[in-house]
């Protein structure tokens, strides 16, 4: 009996050591996931940041957040600027289990542009106070997007990757004119049933089934000396005496995505302010 008793009483001390021990490793675990999502909170508001990598399901579409700096505010909203555009979003970082393997780095931009993309709540592979590196594995063979903000501000070449990026979104696909306004006259009519090809040589086709025109279309820089999309000019040319002949200029851009473009042109001396927008189709 003596025995028995002794025994039992090893069998509970040793059920509850084992009890505490499993409940130390789990708030451990709480508690380094904590400190995590407390260090990456803390460094993301330290400074401002920068996109160096961002690939969507194999495409590297990097250059399409060229110029553009990120704030992450302590309010939980995201702000993102290239000095000609600003886009506001929202941020948190959250834990989806008690690991600290499991902590989320959350981004939403409630946009239908590019910005979409970066939408995702996105599992940390690593960070420091310079870099963070995030991963996102979508189910059902739905692929992998790498995702990495380093610390920062734009480099001295962000302009001619923002061009050289436009450049190769225009020469992919068929557009067509979804506004058009002439100095407050809305003229997208004229262009109904148009579509543009923006070939790489400079070569710029109009077809609408009936009739066809030719012109040409570049992108340049107006101001090397600066980094920002205010600099950039798209410049359309048709040697035509028709409506076509209107949309000559060489156009301030607005805004900018992998399928639409917004441009302007403000004439001096009171004449008028005209819009065009591209989107593809």
């Amino acid at each position: 009996m003596k025995h028995k008793i002794h025994f039992n009483i090893m069998f509970a001390m040793a059920i509850s050591w084992c009890f505490l021990l499993t409940s130390c490793l789990d708030d451990d675990s709480i508690n380094d996931s904590s400190s995590t999502q407390t260090q990456v909170r803390n460094i993301v508001q330290s400074d401002t940041w920068i996109i160096t990598n961002f690939n969507d399901s194999g495409n590297n579409e990097t250059g399409h957040f060229s110029c553009y700096s990120f704030l992450f505010n302590p309010d939980g909203s995201i702000t993102a600027s290239n000095g000609s555009n600003t886009y506001n979003g929202t941020w948190s970082v959250t834990n989806s289990s008690s690991s600290s393997n499991d902590v989320d780095f959350n981004i939403f931009f409630n946009l239908t542009n590019e910005f979409e993309d970066l939408n995702d709540d996105w599992d940390i592979v690593s960070y420091n106070s310079n870099t963070i590196s995030l991963i996102d594995v979508s189910g059902g063979n739905g692929g992998t997007d790498l995702l990495t903000f380093q610390k920062g501000t734009p480099n001295s070449n962000c302009t001619s990757q923002l061009q050289s990026t436009i450049q190769n979104d225009v020469n992919t696909g068929t557009w067509r004119i979804t506004f058009f306004e002439d100095s407050g006259n809305n003229e997208t009519s004229n262009f109904a049933g148009y579509n543009f090809t923006f070939n790489s040589t400079g070569a710029l086709h109009a077809d609408n089934g009936s009739n066809s025109y030719n012109g040409t279309w570049s992108i340049t820089d107006s101001n090397s000396n600066d980094d920002s999309l205010n600099d950039l000019d798209f410049n359309i040319f048709f040697n035509l005496t028709n409506e076509f002949e209107d949309l000559n200029d060489s156009w301030d851009f607005i805004s900018n995505s992998a399928t639409k473009i917004e441009l302007i042109d403000i004439s001096g001396g009171g004449g008028g302010t005209d819009y065009l927008t591209f989107e593809k189709n």
